[in-house]
């Protein structure tokens, strides 16, 4: 006995009237319309689309500029090849215009990993290139269709294989060639470093030097009586009025004037002894200027006389000239008739000379100094 429901007819929500039949039936014919004709119309437009372009289009792929020569032959060859695929669906259908997606799953192969050996990425390993022909030479029916044998494809492959190797080796040698190089730099960083720790420590040692002999010039200008001869109007004065102070005044052989004389004399003594032992050129030169700088005419000719008695003539020649250069005329005329007494006279000589070169010496507006005698 039929139900009410099921005498009436059925009216599916974009289909024509169905009559009366069973629920499955009606089930059936329902997803039939609504889920297996669209899929066969989006398989059917597709179909349309792709047969619109030339079949295998997505094998004629342009290479890069940077692709090695053999792997540009072997990637040439490898779509040659893939043009040759009959490509069928899982239920065996042929398609005249399959796509790269279809003919990767036909090769088992990932799209992304087909894409690279076509567009010479990447070099496929020699089982997968093997595969790829085997299935194309049955696809075609036979190596002479397909337009290369496998030998020849398995020697392109070889031939890439040793050109990548090639390739390697010399990246290989680059990075060997630049490590070596980084290494060098290396070597030559920490020399640096260390020259210049040494040269900050010679420059330290230099200027404690220099404290120590502008402290000891300053207690033996100290400790010396001034010359009435060089010193000025007020400096005489002075000299005078501490002079009157003292409880007895100053005699021949006096122990004050003993003293100072003594200590003069060891002053010029060290110096002399530390330019003997100056030992590089570019501390001595800084020694005699200091020297020039601090000492006075009379110190100066004591010390060059004692270097002449020791045999350092370019020693003696060098203070002579630097202090005619850098001290004034009135130093200088002193310092040559200190060296005149002491019979000096090529000395005194050549400290005129050299002051005589200086631009705006009053000695130069004479011409040449004349010979002492």
């Amino acid at each position: 006995m039929r139900t009410n429901w099921q005498e009436k007819k059925q009216k599916p929500p974009g289909g024509d009237l169905l009559l009366s039949g069973t629920m499955a039936d009606n089930v059936a014919d329902w997803r039939h319309r609504w889920l297996v004709q669209p899929n066969m119309r989006r398989f059917v437009a597709m179909a349309a689309r792709s047969s619109a372009l030339r079949p295998f289009a997505w094998t004629e792929k342009e290479l890069a500029e940077d692709v090695l020569p053999d792997r540009r032959r072997l990637t040439m060859a490898l779509q040659k090849i893939c043009r040759h695929l009959a490509v069928t669906t899982q239920e065996g259908v042929a398609l005249t215009h399959p796509t790269q997606a279809q003919a990767a799953n036909y090769l088992h192969v990932h799209e992304t990993t087909l894409t690279r050996y076509l567009r010479g990425q990447r070099v496929p390993p020699v089982g997968a290139a093997a595969r790829i022909f085997d299935i194309a030479c049955q696809d075609a029916g036979g190596s002479r269709n397909v337009g290369i044998t496998r030998e020849e494809l398995l020697e392109l492959h070889a031939r890439a294989e040793q050109e990548r190797c090639g390739n390697c080796s010399r990246h290989r040698d680059a990075a060997r060639a630049a490590g070596q190089k980084l290494r060098t730099l290396r070597e030559t960083h920490e020399q640096l470093e260390q020259t210049a720790a040494e040269q900050a420590r010679e420059l330290g040692e230099l200027r404690q030097r220099a404290t120590r002999l502008k402290q000891e010039t300053q207690r033996v200008r100290a400790a010396q009586p001034i010359p009435a001869n060089e010193a000025g109007p007020q400096k005489v004065r002075g000299t005078t009025r501490a002079a009157t102070l003292l409880p007895v005044p100053h005699r021949q052989g006096d122990r004050q004037q003993s003293k100072n004389g003594a200590s003069v004399a060891r002053h010029i003594g060290r110096r002399a002894e530390e330019l003997l032992h100056g030992g590089r050129p570019d501390s001595t030169l800084a020694l005699l200027r200091h020297t020039t700088e601090a000492y006075t005419s009379t110190e100066i000719a004591l010390l060059v006389a004692l270097l002449r008695t020791n045999g350092q003539h370019e020693l003696a020649g060098n203070l002579v000239h630097i202090y005619g250069r850098d001290r004034s005329d009135r130093d200088v005329v002193h310092a040559a008739l200190m060296l005149h007494e002491q019979d000096a006279v090529a000395d005194a000589e050549a400290l005129l000379r050299a002051a005589a070169a200086r631009p705006g010496s009053a000695l130069s507006h004479s011409g040449q100094p004349r010979p002492l005698k």
